[in-house]
């Protein structure tokens, strides 16, 4: 780390907390106490970020940057007076260290902010994700920041009062903080508007009130409801479909957190996807994810509800495209190699392939995407009809890039080979991530010529898009999850890319060079859930012709 964390800490916890322990403390004196001691410790990106929006110019600029320090030691302390109350108080604050002093890593780390998605992520992950992210600096975060400040804690004798003395001594703290707040906002009332206006990144870097807010905001926003509303059940199949003289077998692949500017078929300088580049593809250049994690994008994608109307409650209480396709007769598989569907797939038949031991495809860590092809041929033979199968691959998922393929696989070099991205160049960042779309090519590649062997069965076909993109240092900032709306264009600019069997395209009516006219025209993660009703025939009221790609370019 850039300083000593440990010596740091340990002598503020010396005349902070030790002078305590051989007395009784005030419930009023713990509270401004803990507050001091959070907004000191925990909000070294907060400042930081501030600093930058507010440079120290003048006087003035001097004097609304104490105002906003100040703003958040009073701020801290009316919502700590929450849960200060005999039996609650240690047990809660502990959690508050614990989750603040991770919460300070990964904003100091990889320069995230928190917010409902974030935790949303951080809840929806699984283990092999996690360990991906622990590192000697983590624990450094947590130990000095949250365990033992939380053992200072817990030997404090508070002493509350009476219950009469307990609410008068809130009131005199509220009133007291209420009445400093207006004296310091007063008089930047302009600049405080215009600041958090402008600035909603920084606002929630404000620990602990950023990952409070975010998870009671995220409890409140999910669906906790098991009742999943049908849609689509008009679903069937319409008179093109009745053209076609073989059943359709159409492959929609999910990739993760990779970047279109990173594609060499984008125009990106390394030779990243050679092998896709060969296959007659048509690729477009302007499409936009949903959102900036997984999350999201994954039951965004699939919904009929585009990304201005959806929300994780509005998603999860109804079906999606995967269930509209099966309403029409389609047998739909989902094969996982990542953390689950996010409830797009509760429906349909799915197979997590994570877990697989097999040595040509996996090592004693994780399976790489090629497991998704993995006795594919047998999955088909028991499926009726017309098929779309979903691979969901694992991808570009960071920070431990250098993971994601095979030493044989390792094209550009330097490498990062560590989690903790601040530690490595930019080079060596970018080349392990390269790396992973070179690998991604690789997959896409033995996904379409696995296609061609089934050509004389079925008409075939291919959709490729990814769940989001990442941001690999730009501007100080690392991975994904960002705010949709201050999200940087790294995480929310995906490849995308069609590729059909010369029979599929001929008996679909489908003009290739039309679509190839078309490639620059900006699309989203919106479009796929009407562009696939279209691509497979499949008549039902939910169809929005203006958002079916080709439908300008269908015979």
């Amino acid at each position: 780390m850039a300083f000593d964390l440990s010596k740091l800490t340990t002598s503020i916890e010396k005349y902070i907390f030790l002078g305590t322990l051989k007395k009784e403390m005030s419930a009023t004196k713990f509270t401004w106490a803990l507050s001091l001691w959070l907004v000191l410790f925990y909000n070294a990106s907060f400042f930081k970020s501030l600093c930058k929006a507010i440079p120290l110019e003048n006087i003035e600029s001097a004097a609304f940057l104490i105002s906003i320090s100040l703003l958040l030691l009073l701020l801290n302390s009316l919502l700590l007076t929450i849960f200060v109350f005999p039996k609650i108080a240690k047990p809660i604050t502990v959690i508050v260290l614990i989750s603040a002093s991770i919460a300070a890593y990964f904003m100091s780390a990889y320069g995230i902010v928190i917010h409902h998605t974030m935790i949303q992520n951080t809840i929806e992950t699984d283990i092999k994700e996690v360990r991906a992210l622990l590192n000697s600096t983590l624990a450094t975060y947590i130990i000095f920041l949250g365990v033992i400040p939380s053992v200072l804690v817990i030997k404090i004798r508070l002493q509350f009062g009476t219950l009469k003395q307990q609410i008068y001594s809130k009131l005199k703290l509220w009133g007291f903080s209420l009445i400093a707040i207006t004296i310091l906002v007063a008089p930047f009332s302009a600049d405080y508007a215009s600041f958090f206006r402008n600035n909603k990144n920084i606002r929630e870097m404000a620990s602990p009130a950023n990952f409070i807010y975010a998870t009671i905001s995220y409890f409140f926003a999910t669906n906790k409801s098991s009742v999943v509303a049908p849609i689509g059940e008009d679903a069937k199949l319409n008179a093109q479909a009745a053209k076609h003289t073989k059943p359709i077998l159409f492959v929609v692949v999910v990739g993760e957190t990779a970047r279109a500017d990173h594609f060499s078929i984008n125009g990106y300088h390394k030779p990243t996807t050679p092998l896709i580049a060969q296959q007659d593809i048509i690729n477009y250049h302007k499409v936009f994810s949903c959102g900036t994690e997984t999350a999201v994008s994954v039951p965004c994608m699939f919904s009929n509800l585009t990304r201005k109307h959806y929300s994780d409650k509005k998603g999860k209480s109804q079906e999606s495209l995967l269930d509209v396709l099966k309403h029409s007769g389609y047998s739909v598989l989902w094969r996982d190699n990542n953390s689950s569907c996010k409830g797009t797939c509760n429906r349909v038949e799915y197979e997590d392939l994570t877990n697989l031991k097999i040595p040509e495809l996996c090592n004693n860590r994780e399976c790489f995407d090629n497991i998704l092809l993995h006795d594919i041929d047998k999955k088909i033979d028991h499926m009726a009809g017309n098929k779309v199968i979903v691979l969901h691959q694992k991808g570009s998922h960071g920070p431990d890039y250098y993971n994601r393929y095979p030493e044989n696989m390792e094209i550009f070099k330097p490498v990062c080979k560590f989690n903790k991205l601040q530690d490595c160049s930019n080079e060596e960042i970018n080349n392990a991530f390269d790396n992973t779309i070179r690998m991604t090519d690789q997959f896409l590649n033995d996904t379409i010529e696995w296609l061609k062997t089934q050509s004389n069965t079925y008409n075939t076909g291919l959709i490729y898009l990814s769940d989001h993109g990442e941001s690999l240092g730009e501007k100080g900032l690392y991975l994904h999850g960002m705010p949709y709306l201050i999200a940087p264009i790294e995480q929310k600019h995906i490849p995308f890319f069609f590729w059909f069997s010369t029979n599929f395209e001929l008996e679909s009516g489908i003009n290739r060079e039309c679509l190839r006219t078309q490639v620059n025209t900006e699309h989203s993660h919106d479009n796929l859930f009407h562009t696939v009703l279209s691509l497979l025939n499949v008549s039902t009221s939910l169809y929005k012709p203006e958002l079916d790609m080709i439908i300008d370019c269908r015979k």
